[in-house]
């Protein structure tokens, strides 16, 4: 399971404990390694109040 979040947020981290597997991952991580697969449009947003984001790519 993935969980995204613009940071190391304390409902992430604790959910990352909980669930064996999980990583939380940041805009800047995600966008690079969305970069690194060939993907040359990255559009991403947050959500005011939530540690939740939306990232699209297009290659």
């Amino acid at each position: 399971m993935k969980l995204l979040s613009h940071g190391p947020d304390d409902t992430s981290l604790k959910f990352e404990k909980i669930i064996e597997g999980m990583k939380c991952y940041t805009i800047d991580e995600l966008s690079s390694a969305l970069k690194s697969a060939g993907f040359a449009e990255i559009k991403s947003d947050r959500y005011d109040g939530k540690p939740w984001i939306t990232v699209i790519a297009r290659k």
